[in-house]
């Protein structure tokens, strides 16, 4: 869809002003805002949040703003009528390592536009979310719109490590305020390009759960000229190939999502390691096998199943236990206010034909964690994955279109403007 301008409650915007925002967004990517395992440095996301702060200023004198966990920004937009049950949208700042810079044709944090697309590494995943709420609530703010309802927007800073200190610790803290929200808005749902319908915006309203288990094979070390009837890699090897071929049982699949792709339970290798010279028997192999369990199975399933089969190549098996590990999403209603908001605020933004429907994210989120203080979780944004699917988000030379940018600007402010009006019932405890 080729974006002339954009509506966001009654204002409309020019060409000139779609530019800026366009540029606003690009120079988010140019903080290195990359997450990792343990300690990782906290000064690129101060650095962004400063510049946040200058260049949405009107969002950050009109809102309440906390951090929480170092820096995770969660923001409130006190609604006209307090009684009304909240509601929360939510990205995250971090990204993933860049990998080979060499690789990419565009520098990954340079922000640059080009092509009528802008590249660079949180593109897609998710600064367009970060960038996009906070420019949705600018243009709603100088329109002079109010919210019935609070909206809170939570900006994490550690998801793509498994949310632990910033969505957990701002989850536990408006737990502790008795603060419950009747829905969170995450990413997870995208528009499809399918060959024989055309376009599909695809709205998940579950998600995966994720787990890994370690897998080690014992032998005996000796001189890889007299190999034994069993080798710590050959016996692992097998293991794995036997894993590969495990159908998983499905639970119940619910009739929104009948029909959506990636429905099944998942498991694949990750990581192998063993020996440490070319002519040593290794007394010891191990690899990681990382599972995604669907709705309806359970982290106890999957590893159960894993650890029945490892048995019969006399594997020992042992679950790592980290910050990303959860179950696999409850299935979120399709008949709450929320969602069909969420629905009409998807058919208002994206272009004519593009179908409609729900599905399951086949990786995790955010919104695991908020589920502690949300009835349900949508997870959507109106973002074109192309042929590369959910490969594009971790992908070298990660980029978002223009258009698609503007289209997400466009949804927020659709989506906060509809649902904000929607009459909720008073918080209470879920």
């Amino acid at each position: 869809m080729s974006l002339t301008e954009l509506k966001a409650g009654s204002l409309m915007l020019p060409a000139q002003e779609l530019n800026r925002i366009a540029v606003r967004f690009a120079d988010t990517i140019k903080f290195p805002t990359v997450s990792a395992q343990g300690d990782f440095s906290l000064a690129p996301f101060h650095e962004m949040r400063f510049f946040f702060t200058e260049t949405w200023r009107e969002v950050f004198s009109s809102l309440c703003m906390e951090l929480h966990g170092g820096a995770s920004i969660l923001l409130r937009w006190d609604g006209t009528e307090p009684s009304l049950k909240p509601f929360m949208l939510t990205a995250h700042q971090d990204v993933v390592p860049p990998g080979d810079a060499d690789k990419w044709s565009h520098d990954p944090f340079g922000g640059e536009i080009s092509e009528n697309r802008i590249w660079g590494r949180g593109t897609i995943d998710y600064k367009c979310g970060c960038a996009g709420m906070l420019e949705a609530c600018s243009i709603l703010l100088r329109s002079g719109f109010k919210p019935r309802r609070t909206v809170f927007l939570a900006f994490g800073h550690d998801e793509e490590v498994g949310g632990q200190a910033g969505a957990g610790a701002i989850s536990e803290s408006l737990k502790s305020r008795g603060i419950f929200c009747s829905s969170v808005l995450d990413e997870g749902g995208y528009i499809y390009a399918l060959s024989n319908t055309g376009d599909e915006a695809v709205v998940a309203i579950a998600e995966k759960g994720y787990a890994s288990i370690r897998l080690v094979a014992e032998a005996v070390q000796g001189h890889s000229s007299v190999p034994s009837d069993r080798t710590a890699i050959g016996a692992l090897s097998r293991c794995i190939v036997a894993l590969e071929q495990v159908v998983f049982p499905s639970g119940n699949i619910p009739v929104e999502i009948l029909g959506s792709s990636q429905l099944e339970t998942t498991l694949a290798p990750t990581v192998v390691s063993g020996g440490c010279k070319e002519n040593v028997l290794p007394g010891r192999a191990w690899a990681i096998v990382n599972t995604r369990p669907a709705p309806g199975s359970s982290v106890s399933e999957v590893f159960n199943l894993v650890k029945t089969t490892a048995e019969l190549f006399g594997i020992t098996v042992e679950l790592i236990d980290n910050g990303s590990l959860s179950e696999p999403s409850v299935i979120s209603s399709t008949e709450t206010r929320d969602f069909s908001m969420i629905k009409a605020s998807v058919m208002n933004s994206v272009k004519a034909g593009t179908r409609f429907s729900c599905g399951v994210f086949p990786a995790a989120t955010d919104s695991r964690r908020y589920s502690l203080v949300a009835e349900n979780a949508y997870r959507f944004l109106p973002v074109h994955l192309g042929l590369s699917g959910i490969g594009a988000l971790h992908s070298v030379d990660e980029s978002i279109s223009v258009d698609d940018y503007l289209c997400c600007v466009k949804f927020y402010g659709e989506y906060i403007s509809r649902a904000s009006e929607a009459d909720c019932f008073a918080p209470g405890k879920m």
